[in-house]
């Protein structure tokens, strides 16, 4: 019987090993599946947004490219009161504003013309018109020469180019349409284009 209960313990107890072995490596398993089922949700979680993103441009045939600071711009008219505008005609004082013309190759062209275009002022077609309260006044364009530049009409006096970068100067202006001017909110747009020569 001592010799039975001898054999029989190392029995049990191998068993026992055996069976703390399987449990072990069934806990080791289930542990790294856990860890790694937490670990795709976290990574689904930091991966849940997504967006688009819309790229515009053109490749153009033209002696220059426009700087993209200058083809979208605002420029700033100011406050300015009624008593400057005491008849049709009469301005306020000219904003400067710019287009940077990139790349510029002289042996394709020469010279820049450019024509600004807009929604016409009902008291003068040659203003642009302007959007707001304000009556009786639209937004005068002048190149850098001291011609004023018509609505959609091209520049007379073109901008003379060199090889590279080229600023073209304006300004904008308002310009009273007729005698009482009315205050409140005037602003305008203009579209623009180039034409080299």
């Amino acid at each position: 019987m001592t010799d039975g209960s001898h054999h029989t313990l190392p029995f049990v107890s191998a068993t026992s090993s055996i069976l703390f072995a399987i449990l072990m490596e069934n806990v080791m398993k289930k542990s790294l599946l856990t860890a790694v089922a937490l670990a795709a949700l976290s990574t689904s979680a930091f991966a849940a947004g997504t967006g688009t993103i819309n790229f515009t441009g053109e490749i153009v045939a033209g002696a220059c490219g426009i700087d993209s600071n200058s083809v979208n711009q605002t420029v700033q008219l100011g406050k300015v009161p009624t008593n400057k505008f005491k008849q049709a005609g009469d301005k306020s004082d000219a904003i400067p504003f710019d287009i940077k013309l990139t790349d510029c190759d002289t042996s394709i062209a020469q010279n820049a013309y450019f024509t600004f275009t807009g929604t016409s002022s009902a008291g003068q077609p040659k203003l642009l018109a302007t959007i707001g309260s304000a009556t009786n006044v639209g937004i005068r364009l002048q190149a850098a020469s001291g011609e004023y530049l018509d609505n959609g009409a091209e520049q007379k006096a073109p901008t003379l180019l060199q090889n590279g970068t080229n600023v073209a100067r304006f300004a904008a202006m308002y310009e009273a349409t007729a005698a009482g001017v009315t205050p409140g909110t005037a602003d305008g747009v203009a579209n623009f284009t180039v034409r080299y020569q």
